[in-house]
């Protein structure tokens, strides 16, 4: 295990004040502890396990786990491919910006602070370090914004597009991105999957439609359906009753 602790600058935004990295063995484990200051470890290889708050985050290479103020946390090395792993503790106003992140997330390792790095460093690793820390900060929050940016484009996509028969594999291919990662990022920022998205959005026009006193199949088509039964199906599943029930329930709402 290496590890650095370093002079308190006392910087008002991101102030680092240690950094270590440690190659673990098999089953190793640290805690349970708790600290004063914002704590970030990036696994470079193998594999591990975070508990804290009463839930376990499995953690893998590739990934950073979040250590908060005052939270008290346990991690420890898998049995067969135990982790390796370097760590940044740091302090500052912008730091509080870490409690709105997952407790695991992704990270590219060359924004990490690498100990190696500065372990023969002279005279102003802090600083080097705060400029780091700003960099890292500025991709994990810059990437989150971006990401609220692309679902929120979705959205428009989808309510522009409803009535056309498209897929989830069409909008992931308008977007030039990887089916899986979308459907990840929408659930993770939506809560609901693409599909339910794009099903919510028609199933609430055509419920308008109907009420309008529009027919079955001529509402069907005007919702990306092209099979009515298919249609019906799908608006009972949802609405609870078929589309010619909603629609006489919807007049005599109206004529009340």
């Amino acid at each position: 295990m290496k590890e650095i602790f370093l002079t308190n600058r006392h910087f008002a935004d991101l102030n680092p004040l240690l950094i270590g990295r440690q190659v673990c063995s098999a089953a190793h484990a640290f805690g349970p502890a708790i600290r004063k200051y914002t704590l970030l470890h990036y696994v470079e290889r193998g594999m591990g396990t975070l508990y804290k708050e009463g839930k376990a985050y499995p953690v893998q290479a590739g990934e950073v786990f979040v250590i908060l103020p005052n939270e008290v946390t346990y991690y420890r090395a898998d049995a067969t491919d135990p982790w390796v792993y370097r760590w940044i503790g740091f302090d500052g106003a912008i730091s509080e910006k870490y409690r709105e992140v997952a407790p695991v997330f992704a990270m590219e390792d060359r924004l990490f602070p690498n100990v190696l790095h500065y372990e023969n460093a002279r005279g102003g690793i802090e600083y080097a370090l705060a400029g780091q820390l700003f960099a890292m900060t500025a991709a994990l929050f810059g990437e989150t914004s971006e990401n609220d940016d692309r679902v929120s484009r979705i959205k428009n996509y989808i309510k522009a597009s409803y009535m056309l028969e498209i897929h989830v594999e069409e909008i992931a291919a308008h977007f030039s991105l990887d089916r899986r990662y979308l459907s990840r990022l929408f659930k993770k920022k939506t809560g609901k999957t693409l599909q339910e998205y794009l099903i919510a959005v028609r199933m609430r026009e055509a419920c308008r439609q109907l009420s309008l006193g529009r027919g079955v199949a001529e509402t069907a088509g005007l919702c990306g359906y092209a099979d009515a039964c298919n249609f019906s199906k799908m608006f009972k599943r949802e609405i609870g009753m078929s589309p010619a029930a909603w629609r006489i329930a919807s007049a005599s709402r109206d004529e009340k």
